[in-house]
């Protein structure tokens, strides 16, 4: 037992403990080990029964077979719907996958699977189908109705689509007791989401097709009605088109260019005109202008009267001027002269012919211009008429030419693609060769786990949470208190005679070494410089034994020699006589209540020499007479008779008589029994008892069983060899019953 005090001699009777704080009430990890330990039967049987739960589980479940199919999604391309997007079409985002995993859940898909693969002909799915179970009432009549939606809504619990991670593979599960048809029934609804695909976008296509041949017709007549407004207009109005302009806008830009040119030709003639006739005024040769000389036949005539003077200057040099050859030379000059002459006066009056009709031409080039210029303000509206006509039938050729063109495009990238999906398998559902449940070896694995687990929270809980005490290191730590020993629990074929005779006919037991060991504590304790005479036994509740400890150490005192006398202080329930094999008598409460003497209660034990005195006749108030004066003055008496008194008192809780006898008392010792008195009851019992005693209280472990003690500690009792037991209790004192000395009581009694 540990000391408060090192440097000092601490024992029983002055012992002073400091209440438990809490590192020393928390249970140490060791000491939880000894407690699972100490419970490894639990722990084996609540593993053992968990594993034949699982055995059994495993026995009678009806294995599940999965089987898994993969689609791939792909962009949707090739749709007529689309035929105005020039873009790449994008890949399918979530919102997307989302929609095809409800897409291949629906109930149409579902109930077309149903009728493809008969699932409705299957008691699996079809409840009609199923025969009535063990806990249907009697008489009750199957269903012979096929509930389609219920038949739906069982294939879709076993059946599970969804996402691959992040990517745009989509996973059709399917559980059934059926490897077989755990593999169709995945294949089977991709091939008909492929399929209902392919039919959706041929009827897209098809409507679509319908619905865009309207279109084009409709825009055929909105181009042929629009260009036949452009052309009336144009009739009506006179704008013609010509080199990529209207008829009068043209004609305007012709009679700009022609007014041009005759002004210029105008200014011309009028140059030539003035010319000539600023020579002719100034009596210069006219014959110099250049139209003059230009023209061929003067130029023809000049050659000639040049050609007639050298032929005259040449005959001049022989033949006279009045040679008659020389006259008709002559002559034919003069002549020639004449017609120039004649013929510049000709080329001056075409000069002169020309510049009026130069100036005729310009002047009724600027009369036209001038009408057509007013006539173009009426033109220009006009015009702006027909390019708005001009427009919207431009618009409308173009959208057509538009739509004709995507149209074709779109149209070929359809039928090209007209027996393509947008997802496609890329793996098929494989008929499984074992079951997906149970997983045999995942289940038995998981179950020794489990089982392990919940052997040793099922130990640990009830180590934790059960009542009482389980060694005394535990009952010091928790209590504060010393720990007095521990008393073994009888065998059960050792109970058939009381545990205090057991201690006189056994005294080298386990149960008599304890006794014994109680006794040595007893011995050591110290009520200031002497040593303890009177010792209280108690305990907290009835049924702790502490009536058998309290005989046992009697006796084993009195076989040590000790004058020794146990007192039953139970007025409730008295139990000394029966534990120690006496008849009852008067005793305490009649000695208490002045009706007989104290050689009239005390008795002589059977088996040893100490002496009883038994609890006596029922009081009204027991706790009163506990506690009166007359008891205090009883307890002096024997103290000064006996050399050990022991008092056996009722149940701590029971009664407040074990708290008055605990202050009269030099020691207390509470009966605890091993295993089964919770500790929170202990503790308030000491409090009580320890408040009444100045703390000079002590732990007794009761009713131990050994075989399981000796799990929570390492210290325990021993069992010595076999002696014989003599005839008569060897001591170093004689007994009082042997001596004769009574008339000690008697004088204490007078």
């Amino acid at each position: 037992m540990s000391n408060s005090q090192p440097s000092q001699v601490v024992t029983f009777g002055d012992r002073r403990r400091s209440a438990p704080n809490e590192a020393q009430a928390d249970l140490s990890p060791w000491d939880v080990l000894r407690g699972l330990w100490a419970r490894k039967e639990v722990i084996a049987l609540v593993f053992a029964a968990t594993m034949a739960l699982c055995l059994v589980w495993l026995a009678t479940t009806s294995p599940v077979y999965t089987a898994s199919a993969r689609l791939l999604l792909a962009p949707r391309t090739g749709e007529i719907s689309n035929f105005d997007s020039k873009s790449q079409p994008r890949l399918p985002d979530d919102e997307t996958v989302q929609s095809e995993i409800q897409l291949i859940t629906s109930r149409p898909l579902i109930e077309k699977l149903i009728k493809d693969l008969n699932l409705d002909q299957m008691s699996a799915y079809n409840p009609a189908l199923r025969s009535p179970g063990i806990l249907s009432f009697p008489g009750e009549k199957k269903n012979e109705a096929t509930d389609l939606d219920q038949v739906v809504d069982n294939v879709l619990a076993k059946l599970s689509v969804y996402r691959k991670d992040t990517s745009r593979v989509l996973a059709i599960d399917f559980s059934s007791g059926s490897a077989k048809l755990a593999a169709q029934v995945p294949n089977k609804l991709a091939e008909i989401y492929v399929g209902q695909q392919i039919a959706d976008r041929e009827n897209l296509n098809r409507e679509a097709t319908k619905w865009l041949a309207g279109q084009i017709e409709e825009l055929r007549g909105k181009v042929q009605r629009s260009e036949a407004k452009v052309e009336a207009f144009r009739t009506k109005s006179g704008l013609f088109i010509t080199n990529g302009s209207t008829l009068p806008r043209q004609q305007l830009t012709d009679l700009n260019s022609q007014l041009t040119v005759a002004e210029s030709d105008q200014a011309a003639a009028r140059a030539k005109l003035q010319n000539a006739q600023s020579l002719l005024s100034s009596g210069a040769q006219v014959e110099s202008a250049i139209d003059v000389l230009q023209s061929p036949l003067i130029q023809q005539l000049r050659q000639q009267e040049v050609q007639l003077k050298a032929e005259i200057a040449q005959l001049s040099e022989t033949l006279l001027p009045t040679h008659p050859k020389m006259r008709q030379m002559q002559a034919n000059l003069a002549d020639l002269e004449t017609q120039i002459r004649i013929e510049v006066r000709k080329v001056v009056e075409a000069l002169r012919n020309e510049a009026r009709v130069a100036d005729a031409r310009v002047a009724s080039l600027r009369s036209s211009l001038t009408r057509l210029k007013q006539r173009m303000g009426q033109l220009n509206q006009d015009e702006v008429t027909l390019r708005a006509l001009e427009r919207d039938a431009a618009s409308n050729r173009k959208l057509l030419e538009d739509f004709l063109q995507r149209y074709q495009e779109a149209n070929a990238r359809a039928e090209a693609d007209a027996r393509a999906a947008n997802a496609r398998i890329v793996s098929m559902a494989q008929t499984p060769a074992a079951p997906s449940y149970p997983n045999t070896q995942s289940a038995i694995t998981f179950s020794v786990i489990a089982s392990l687990i919940l052997s040793i929270m099922v130990a640990f809980l009830m180590e934790v949470f059960s009542a009482g005490f389980r060694s005394g290191e535990e009952a010091e730590r928790l209590t504060g208190m010393p720990f007095l020993g521990l008393v073994p629990e009888l065998p059960g074929s050792k109970k058939k005679s009381p545990p205090a005779a057991h201690a006189i006919q056994e005294p080298f037991d386990l149960y008599s070494e304890a006794i014994r060991s109680l006794q040595g504590n007893v011995l050591l304790a110290r009520v200031g410089e002497s040593r303890a005479r009177t010792v209280l036994v108690t305990s907290a509740h009835a049924g702790e034994g502490k009536t058998s400890t309290a005989a046992s150490l009697a006796r084993v005192f009195s076989m040590g020699g000790y004058r020794t006398i146990v007192v039953d202080a139970d007025l409730r329930a008295p139990g000394i006589h029966e534990a120690m094999g006496l008849m009852a008598q008067h005793g305490l409460s009649d000695l208490l209540m002045g009706r007989v003497r104290f050689e009239h209660v005390i008795r002589q034990d059977v088996m040893s020499p100490a002496h009883v005195i038994q609890a006596g006749s029922p009081v009204a108030n027991p706790t009163a007479a506990i506690a009166s004066s007359q008891m205090l003055w009883v307890l002096n008496a024997l103290r000064q008779t006996y050399d050990i008194v022991i008092i056996d008192s009722p149940a701590a809780l029971a009664a407040a008589d074990a708290q008055v006898l605990s202050k009269m008392t030099d020691v207390t010792v509470l009966a605890v029994r091993w295993a089964s008195t919770g500790r929170r009851v202990v503790s308030r019992v000491l409090k009580m008892l320890s408040a009444a005693s100045s703390r000079r209280v002590g732990v007794l472990l009761t009713r131990v069983d050994m075989r399981r003690y000796r799990r929570y500690s390492e210290t325990g009792l021993e069992p010595y060899p076999a002696r014989p037991v003599t005839s008569r209790p060897v001591g170093a004192r004689q007994s009082a019953a042997h001596t004769g000395e009574r008339p000690i009581i008697r004088q204490a009694a007078e």
